[in-house]
């Protein structure tokens, strides 16, 4: 079970984790790079990786099942056997996985794999709002010019014979209108969504939209200030990450997670729970329906 928990632990961290650029828990992978390769060495997502707090997996404690026929002893080696395919990085067939469960795991494991599990998937899982891809689009276009002004701006003087003074000034003028009508177009899409749809776009981007804070924005119309939609390259970016949510991995998962199911009920004896704890709970449950009521204001007669 515990090599079980790990490996769930451990697709569920690679697929659902939202990774940032030197945001957060980032750490370096080389703290010498920056030595090695000089200090004008820029690093970039390559070079870091999100900080995980160690975990130890201890066996369960519970009582085996002393009682298992010779059929459900077959049926937990079959579990057994998948469940080690799956933690050597191997994968297993619908149908293999379909004779280890009984019809109610196997349709619960249907359910989990076609269904939004995690908040990640929630919130990232629709993909990017459709209304992003036009202003990606100008947002691209500003950055290519952007980047052939900077680039005609630091040639050596020997090398800008090719390029009048006024070449390279138009260059820097085009991509500040790019750059201005990119915002123009996030500034209309952000002010015609409802409020469900600018949740959406703000959850896209990789800081705070403001538009509604006048003078006091920091939003604007240069590459530094301008926002980018969540997984940008762009060195600018102020929170590049997003969740990997591959569907294979969300298959493994679920997989591993209804085989574990499957073999805890078949190797461990199962707690029945005991009469005064369902008391318990009833009068736990209706003490939190009265002081919600109470918070409402709702009378307790109706």
């Amino acid at each position: 079970m515990p090599d079980v928990d790990r490996c769930i632990d451990d697709i569920q961290y690679t697929n659902y984790n939202i990774p940032t650029l030197q945001h957060g828990q980032r750490v370096l992978k080389m703290r010498d790079r920056q030595a090695t390769l000089g200090a004008v060495y820029q690093f970039t997502e390559a070079d870091y990786v999100d900080a995980r707090e160690p975990q130890t997996y201890v066996p369960p404690n519970a009582e085996l099942n002393p009682t298992l026929s010779g059929h459900q002893v077959r049926q937990l080696q079959v579990v057994n056997e998948l469940l080690r395919t799956l933690i050597n990085g191997r994968s297993i067939r619908e149908k293999q996985l379909k004779r280890a469960l009984n019809a109610e795991q196997y349709a619960e494991y249907e359910y989990a794999k076609s269904s939004q599990q995690h908040p990640s998937e929630i919130e990232y899982g629709d993909g990017m709002p459709d209304e992003l891809r036009s202003y990606k689009v100008l947002l691209y276009q500003a950055d290519f010019h952007y980047n052939r002004y900077e680039r005609l701006s630091s040639l050596p003087t020997s090398g800008r014979v090719r390029y009048t003074t006024s070449t390279i000034e138009r260059a820097g003028n085009k991509a500040e209108s790019l750059y201005e009508d990119a915002l123009e177009r996030l500034e209309e899409i952000w002010t015609s969504a409802g409020p469900y749809e600018q949740h959406q776009i703000q959850n896209w981007m990789d800081r705070e939209i403001d538009f509604d804070a006048g003078y006091d924005r920091k939003i604007g119309i240069d590459p530094v200030q301008i926002p980018r939609v969540r997984g940008s390259k762009s060195v600018n970016a102020l929170d590049s990450g997003l969740p990997k949510l591959s569907k294979r991995l969300k298959r493994t998962e679920c997989q591993l997670i209804a085989l574990r199911s499957a073999a805890w009920s078949l190797a461990f004896e199962q707690l029945v729970e005991e009469p005064q704890d369902t008391a318990m709970k009833q009068v736990e449950s209706k003490k939190l329906k009265d002081l919600l009521r109470t918070m409402r204001g709702e009378d307790d007669e109706y």
